[in-house]
């Protein structure tokens, strides 16, 4: 990893969102289908939260050991994203330091970090990134 290097050099830019009236379940599709552990919660453009693969797992061991299967189904057909996503997000610009940004998530104990330019979403930075970036130095 060079000292140049910006989070924009290894942002995922390709980037599926939600709104936040969207329902738990199309959350939950979402993460089968694309198989990511993180969608941004957008409104006109503007990153309002994060909602992650735990938020959703969290709340199914919750609610397994609360409520029948019918009533466990019914509840994420009914409950937004709003009502469970992190808000507000913690985001970085997209010219920031990739040292910076690692920093900012071992701080705040976080697996991912909206990238904005200005105050428009443009990627996403996972700890899977940092990683990709880690492993490319042992193989180089």
């Amino acid at each position: 990893m060079t000292k140049e290097m910006t989070v924009s050099d290894i942002m995922s830019k390709r980037l599926i969102s939600l709104h936040p009236k969207d329902k738990l379940k199309r959350a939950k599709e979402i993460f089968k289908e694309y198989q990511i552990h993180h969608i941004p919660v957008v409104v006109m453009n503007k990153i309002v939260g994060i909602l992650s693969q735990g938020d959703i797992l969290y709340l199914e061991s919750v609610v397994n050991n609360s409520f029948d299967r019918f009533i466990q189904e019914k509840r994420f057909e009914l409950q937004t994203v709003e009502e469970v996503m992190t808000s507000p997000p913690i985001c970085c610009q997209m010219h920031a330091d990739v040292k910076d940004v690692l920093n900012v998530m071992l701080e705040k104990r976080i697996n991912a970090v909206p990238i904005l330019d200005g105050e428009e979403l443009v990627g996403l930075v996972t700890s899977r990134d940092f990683l990709k970036i880690l492993s490319d130095q042992f193989t180089s």
